[in-house]
């Protein structure tokens, strides 16, 4: 029986580990670069499938960027150029709240223009 809730615990536990948040075919809608170079990615959508520890309400819609690195510098020249065209955008977020630290906001992890 122990095996049981044991196996039944892990299952548990690794599922809420390995969810990450995506939105598809959405819009974004705003692009919010602060001083220090982190940023949010908003969508005309809500983000799905976020990590419990990444909800927010204040920002359901949107995924954090690091603009101080290579990659974030690339995110945010594509959702710039996806916010110009009016195009729409699938992005995943990383399954952590790394970029504005605490509880706020999913990490983008990768994404493209459809």
């Amino acid at each position: 029986m122990m095996k049981y809730i044991v196996t039944l615990f892990s299952i548990l536990a690794a599922s809420n580990v390995y969810s990450i948040g995506h939105v598809s075919n959405a819009k974004v809608t705003q692009i919010r670069v602060d001083g220090d170079g982190k940023a949010m990615v908003y969508f005309n959508k809500p983000i799905t499938g976020t990590p419990a520890t990444c909800v927010h309400s204040a920002y359901k819609n949107a995924l954090g960027v690091d603009a101080g690195t290579d990659g974030g510098k690339a995110v945010l020249s594509m959702v710039l150029a996806a916010k110009a065209s009016g195009s729409l955008v699938t992005a995943y977020g990383l399954g952590v709240c790394g970029v504005y630290g605490g509880n706020t906001i999913e990490t983008w992890n990768y994404g493209h223009i459809l």
